[in-house]
């Protein structure tokens, strides 16, 4: 469906606020800060419409508005490459410096690399390599508000440790672009619906077939996490093709 520019702008808002909030998003806090010349009104009108198109949903009939996995999926086909975070030269070179000393064992590259993803992301990652499974940075989910909640913390961490369940969703989720994105229902597991997973594949060794992977919330900052993924997914085909 063909959004009008004024409801692209509006539902890009809402998903810019959410990101930044976690909190559902209400047509007061858009006008204030997103300088909106349309009226309370007119942008609850439209943020209806918006909800009856599928991008939005709203749990309460008083209540803000959170996207849906198509909304997650809009907004992330409307990046452009300008606008991901990009990763400081200084920062670039610590890391590659980090993991170049690992290279005779690939183990133990995979393992720092997913440690550095972690740090960079402030999202737990995760390395799946044949039957290997690695992950790092779970403490990181303390901070996150959703897994706040002990039952989201639950799920997440008993997704994270169904080795066989993550390794389909990863599979059935490839494609041939650099970095994968998986949103909620798309990875038709019961326990993902409010998750996504942003990963890249990788070969070990030239025969063995992995995947790097963050896991974490729909909410997550896709800026930051899209570009920090692409960046370990590339140091390491370098250095293990070197």
């Amino acid at each position: 469906m063909d959004l009008t520019q004024r409801q692209e702008k509006l539902l890009l808002s809402i998903i810019r606020e959410f990101i930044k909030t976690a909190e559902a998003v209400g047509s007061i806090s858009l006008q204030n800060k997103y300088n909106l010349d349309l009226s309370p009104a007119t942008i609850r009108n439209e943020m209806s419409l918006l909800v009856e198109f599928g991008f939005l949903f709203q749990k309460h009939n008083s209540g803000g508005r959170i996207p849906t996995t198509k909304g997650w999926r809009y907004f992330i086909e409307s990046l452009e490459e300008e606008e991901l975070n990009k990763i400081d030269d200084l920062t670039k070179q610590k890391i590659k410096d980090e993991l170049y000393g690992l290279r005779p064992n690939s183990k133990e590259l995979v393992r720092k690399a997913i440690f550095e993803l972690s740090r960079l992301t402030l999202n737990p990652a995760v390395a799946i390599i044949e039957n290997e499974f690695y992950y790092a940075g779970l403490s990181e989910m303390i901070d996150i508000p959703e897994f706040k909640e002990h039952e989201n913390l639950r799920k997440i961490l008993m997704l994270m440790e169904d080795y066989y369940s993550l390794s389909e969703i990863l599979n059935k989720g490839t494609t041939d672009e650099d970095v994968n994105i998986i949103i909620g229902e798309e990875s038709e597991n019961s326990l993902f619906r409010e998750y996504a997973v942003i990963f890249s594949e990788i070969r070990v060794q030239k025969t063995q077939k992995g995947y790097i992977a963050v896991i974490g919330p729909n909410r997550m900052d896709y800026l930051q996490i899209i570009p920090s993924v692409k960046y370990i997914t590339d140091t390491i085909r370098y250095l293990l093709s070197n």
